[in-house]
């Protein structure tokens, strides 16, 4: 059998790797590998989320810092790839604003992961005042 289902983070980040590969290449002449890739790279991100108690313990923000450590994004390369501001990235990860639901679908299809995980409510910071 050519793939397993992921059990860590080395294959996580190979079969994500060979997933960009393959997209780039040709889409349509590796369609079928590709749905296969997605699933078994969705089903590690759901498993690695639940993991970590998500549901209760890891708000929006944290899973996001979370997710760009492991892919190692820099906010600007996320910017980049979601098609956002930079500033947009730096004041959801600074809890300045708020996940908008148009965010949502964005990270949701970067990352393979289900809306769930970006659509908990979180507190935000306070502004502050001008003097």
């Amino acid at each position: 059998m050519k793939y397993k289902r992921i059990h860590s983070l080395e294959q996580y980040n190979e079969y994500c790797n060979l997933y960009e590969k393959l997209i780039t290449k040709d889409s349509d002449k590796y369609a079928e590998e590709l749905d296969l890739l997605e699933l078994l790279i969705e089903d590690f991100d759901n498993r690695t989320i639940e993991s970590l108690g998500t549901s209760q313990d890891m708000n929006p923000v944290e899973i996001l810092h979370y997710l760009m450590n492991e892919n190692k994004l820099t906010k600007a390369e996320l910017a980049r790839q979601l098609k956002v501001s930079r500033q947009l990235v730096t004041e959801i990860l600074n809890y300045k604003r708020n996940i908008s639901k148009k965010m949502i679908s964005k990270l949701c299809d970067r990352f393979k992961m289900q809306p769930i995980a970006f659509s908990r409510e979180y507190k935000l910071k306070e502004r502050e005042q001008a003097a």
